[in-house]
């Protein structure tokens, strides 16, 4: 098996590249500039979309995307128009794309594309803004900017404080439950059977997803719920959290659901739930499971 996904996968090619009309000219922050990014792989194969952790220094200002098939190899061309907003030599970052065969997900990604960006202003260019005319003494405008200025940080200070202890009071008069609890109680309180009824799978999955990153912060002690799938994941693997994998395996059909259109078997949806359940069940502390039985 190992075997057949090993040549499955060298027989997928993908490719990022700057168009021609791009490579020897000089961009500046704000041109537009096209870069294709080109997919060859078998017809029976499914890939998802390109996806992007972070685009960095770059924004897509368009994306057209064209398939064309020639006997049993399908070509996949997204043409993206982009624009960068960092001047030096930067990346364009590689794209994810996920692959799957029978119950296995694969990441495969394409190659990250150096671009070169000048900033807009040449160096050589000098100072040639107008001499400003002179302004009559005593000229008391300055002082009043500076003393409203003043004025505003003072009261945004107190209000900060004000807010930070009202916090503090909230938590002491409520501590939060453990996050296993709060997490089996989030989980419970969804509407699983009416989502399911109305097919609104992506729902499904963005919240048991959500529950499942606020209860990996709180567990494990690290700023989850604003990092990607990809991030957790190679946090738990570096803090070798037991259960990685599975975690990995979920956030990876999650991902798919919410990002590539994929609608998982009908027994798989039923499932979802119990699978987050028994991830919060077995990671509790070992004292909290000898405890519950």
């Amino acid at each position: 098996m190992a075997l057949v996904i090993v040549l499955l996968l060298m027989q997928i090619e993908i490719r990022a590249e700057l168009d021609n009309r791009f490579i020897n000219k000089e961009l500046t922050i704000g041109d537009p500039f096209d870069l294709t990014l080109t997919l060859t792989y078998p017809q029976d194969v499914k890939l998802s979309q390109p996806l992007a952790d972070s685009l960095e220094s770059f924004v897509v200002l368009d994306q057209q995307h064209k398939i064309v098939q020639e006997k049993s190899v399908v070509v996949s061309t997204y043409d993206m128009k982009l624009v960068a907003f960092n001047a030096g030599e930067l990346q364009f970052p590689a794209l994810k794309f996920l692959h799957t065969h029978g119950d296995t997900i694969d990441t495969l990604w394409s190659n990250a594309v150096p671009i070169e960006i000048s900033t807009v202003m040449p160096a050589d260019m000098k100072d040639i803004n107008d001499i400003k005319e002179a302004v009559t003494f005593p000229n008391f405008l300055p002082l009043y900017i500076a003393g409203a200025i003043i004025i505003c940080i003072v009261i945004g200070l107190f209000v900060h404080r004000f807010v930070k202890r009202l916090k503090k009071a909230a938590i002491r008069a409520k501590p939060l439950p453990s996050p296993w609890i709060e997490a089996i109680v989030a989980i419970e309180s969804l509407p699983v059977n009416e989502w399911l009824e109305r097919r609104l799978i992506k729902k499904y999955y963005y919240a048991l997803s959500e529950i499942l990153k606020r209860y990996i912060e709180r567990r494990f002690e690290f700023n989850a719920v604003e990092q990607t799938s990809t991030e957790i994941i190679d946090h738990l693997r570096l803090q070798k959290i037991p259960m990685r994998d599975d975690f990995s395996q979920f956030f990876d059909r999650a991902d798919l659901v919410k990002y590539a259109k994929y609608v998982p078997p009908e027994d798989e949806l039923q499932s979802a739930v119990e699978i987050v359940k028994t991830l919060v069940d077995k990671t509790k502390p070992p004292e909290t499971q000898e405890m519950n039985k």
